[in-house]
């Protein structure tokens, strides 16, 4: 389906992540996981990306510490990962995989390879590439209108 040009980059972003979501959870159910949520599927990726910790999740994701705790949690009850103290400062915590859950995580990473190769077959190398490159820019803060400064 082809997405009218007027739509906004708000809507289309949107688009993309909830296209791409439904693909990881396509690939996991086809390599025999359970279907975990769109919060639970991003702490994996997170973990695989090297950001471990539940505050710093959190803020990737734009949630509230409380919200990550649950999904942690819940994460924690099936088995995937589990919550161990951070050996760089003991007041924290880190989020580490199972056995269980670095099986998981391996799978999302591969899927989500695998994604972006379809994406690649789809529409083409140049236009992936450069909305990577886009995407990697630093966009700076978010917008302030000036009515919020005064």
């Amino acid at each position: 389906m082809t997405v009218p040009i007027n739509t906004n980059l708000a809507q289309l972003f949107m688009r993309a992540f909830y296209w791409a979501e439904e693909g990881l959870q396509n690939t996991l159910k086809e390599r025999g996981w359970a279907q975990i949520t769109k919060a639970q599927s991003q702490v994996f990726i997170s973990i695989g990306e090297g950001v471990t910790r539940p505050s710093e999740i959190a803020a990737r994701m734009s949630v509230t510490r409380q919200a990550i705790h649950q999904t942690i949690n819940e994460l924690v009850g099936f088995g995937y990962v589990s919550l161990e103290p951070d050996p760089s400062d003991r007041r924290a915590k880190i989020v580490t995989y199972t056995d269980k859950g670095h099986e998981i995580g391996q799978n999302t990473v591969l899927g989500l390879s695998e994604i972006e190769a379809q994406l690649i077959a789809r529409i083409g190398v140049d236009n992936v590439q450069a909305l990577r490159e886009a995407l990697c820019q630093n966009w700076g803060e978010p917008y302030v209108p000036v009515e919020m400064h005064a």
